[in-house]
């Protein structure tokens, strides 16, 4: 049931926004390559491998980081700091074209030429897609696999008529338009939960849906889907978070439910003013 039609010509406006172009897509692809041949030859890491939304195909454009796992050769410290520390200082002597920091569990490359930004984490190789990485919360290791991640959104995708990973980035949109402090990781599963459970996406309805039950379910962490084994953070960090996390939350409530009851009373123009303030147009 399809309510409004400028209402989802707007949110596919926003979703071609957003969505890397084929310039983002090189520059990321010439950033790889100069990063891996660098530390291959002063760190002799084993490999660099692709994780996270670029990988997903669920990045959102100027917002989105490019990730990787950089496995690293010798044996793994039992202090997560010191694997940080020797990947920062190697990339801050290699890499002059961007200010690089460390941004736990990896190191963050931020480049001047307005590519995309960069994180890197160190891990260090246990079994199959196994990897143990930093701790984000402390100074030791957690267990990582990012295959398996990718295979859950993958089949996700698969099982909403490829409409899973649309509503994923308009998700993160509202996210970073807003600067609403969760995890973009935490968001990515909470939907692909949301979309495995009603698989026929009008994206409209969906959002409205979405941030009701994100809304009811209290901003708890959550398990995750994959059955990993592993707490997902939602990533606010402290009390202050929390708060202005929940009250963007149930802005968005409010905004998607008005959008929608304005289609649903014959006013399409007020239900596209009402998705560009969740929107922060």
């Amino acid at each position: 049931m399809n309510t409004d039609r400028d209402a989802c010509a707007y949110l596919e406006e926003v979703l071609r926004e957003v969505t890397p172009d084929e310039e983002a897509r090189k520059k990321a692809a010439s950033h790889r390559a100069s990063l891996e041949d660098w530390l291959r030859k002063d760190l002799d890491i084993i490999r660099m491998r692709e994780t996270g939304s670029w990988q997903h195909g669920t990045a959102i454009s100027k917002h989105s980081d490019v990730d990787y796992f950089v496995t690293m050769s010798g044996s793994r410290p039992s202090a997560s700091w010191s694997a940080l520390e020797e990947l920062r200082s190697s990339l801050a002597r290699g890499v002059s074209s961007a200010f690089v920091r460390t941004d736990r569990p990896a190191v963050n490359l931020r480049y001047f030429d307005s590519g995309p930004s960069v994180e890197i984490t160190p891990a260090y190789f246990r079994d199959t897609d196994d990897y143990d990485i930093p701790d984000p919360d402390g100074t030791g290791w957690i267990q990582s696999n990012p295959a398996v991640h990718l295979d859950y959104v993958n089949d996700v995708q698969k099982k909403t008529n490829s409409e899973a990973k649309s509503l994923i980035r308009l998700v993160k949109t509202w996210k970073a338009r807003n600067s609403v402090p969760l995890s973009s990781f935490y968001l990515e599963m909470r939907v692909a939960k949301y979309a495995l459970s009603n698989p026929t996406i009008i994206y409209d309805w969906d959002l409205r849906s979405f941030f009701k039950s994100l809304s009811g379910d209290a901003l708890r962490e959550m398990n995750d889907p994959t059955s990993y084994g592993r707490r997902i953070s939602t990533g606010a960090s402290g009390l202050v978070d929390t708060i202005a996390a929940k009250y963007e939350i149930e802005q968005a409530v409010q905004s998607s439910s008005l959008a929608l009851k304005a289609a649903q009373d014959g006013n399409p123009s007020l239900g596209v003013a009402h998705w560009r303030r969740l929107f922060g147009g």
